[in-house]
């Protein structure tokens, strides 16, 4: 991973590494807004719901292949292992982070 992330992406990417939602959660500003599979999800409530129904319905296996900053955004390329259909995908997650946390964060293809 490279050292110029921003330290809330990288403490939700060792989180989401460790299956930790609680610390992948903390990185989250309160207002904070995961954009994925077209759905925006707002708050930590609602990111919350988000995170443990992926967790309830598969078994997951997440592989950080890069990461750069683009001007105010820092960029991840993640592979994703499961028992999904398509199984295993790589995603481009693309984080804004302001005051120390995760404003918002996109998850594409």
């Amino acid at each position: 991973m490279s050292d110029d992330i921003p330290a809330a992406v990288a403490a939700y990417l060792e989180a989401k590494d460790g299956d930790d939602a609680g610390a992948a959660l903390a990185s989250f500003a309160p207002d904070a807004v995961v954009h994925d599979e077209g759905r925006d999800h707002i708050g930590t409530d609602a990111i919350r719901a988000w995170s443990d129904s992926i967790s309830a319905t598969y078994e997951l296996t997440r592989t950080v292949l890069g990461t750069r900053r683009s001007g105010a955004a820092t960029l991840v390329r993640i592979r994703v292992d499961g028992n999904f259909p398509g199984s295993p995908v790589e995603l481009h997650q693309h984080f804004t982070v302001s005051e120390g946390r995760i404003t918002a964060l996109t998850i594409c293809p």
